[in-house]
């Protein structure tokens, strides 16, 4: 009784939890794991590996920084291009995927865009406002933040949806925003609601 009344709380909160299975053969459980490694592999080699590597010679080159937003939005933006090129391209369960990925890809362009406008004008306050660097640089890290949190919630989620890739799960919300066509079969529910 407890569970269900608190599903029925935060249903709309943990979308993931309440997934559908289906019967998918391995081309297309492979081919659905793609945009997935590539978020996941911006996410972790490109925001956590390369950006920690690169602040360490950040006085001697400080464009490198400026390299990690730049790698992100190319990733993201291919995700985007190819996540609409799937809808004609891929069968249904891979174009489901992509689409997953596009939804967090589009969260992610956000985040990077806001905190590339807040540095920008805390950068614009230092160089034009004759601001010390010591003064702005603890607002630059609390800007930051949030950015941080979400590229860990991503990195989380992501990789749940790749684990659903590899298993033929999508999230319910998927597959209404997105039926099934009606040669793909879904694995039986039991009473509660699990395959």
């Amino acid at each position: 009784m407890f569970c269900s009344v608190s599903w029925k709380r935060y249903e709309g909160i943990y979308e993931t939890l309440n997934t559908m299975k289906f019967i998918i053969d391995e081309a297309q459980l492979r081919a659905s794991k793609t945009p997935h490694e590539i978020f996941l592999t911006n996410l972790i080699v490109n925001h956590i590996l390369y950006f920690i590597a690169t602040l360490g010679v950040f006085k001697s080159l400080p464009q490198l920084v400026a390299a990690t937003p730049l790698i992100s939005m190319l990733s993201l933006g291919y995700i985007l291009f190819r996540g609409r090129q799937s809808a004609t391209r891929d069968p249904w369960f891979v174009q489901c995927h992509w689409q997953v990925a596009m939804k967090r890809s589009r969260l992610l362009l956000m985040m990077l865009a806001g905190l590339i406008l807040l540095l920008s004008t805390l950068y614009a306050i230092h160089i034009y406002g004759e601001v010390a660097f010591s003064q702005v640089f603890p607002l630059a890290a609390v800007v930051a933040i949030p950015m941080m949190v979400t590229i860990l919630a991503l990195i989380i989620m992501e990789s749940e949806a790749l684990h659903f890739a590899r298993s033929g799960q999508l999230p319910r919300s998927i597959v209404e925003k997105y039926p099934a066509p009606a040669d793909v079969e879904m694995v039986e529910e039991d009473e509660e609601g699990h395959p």
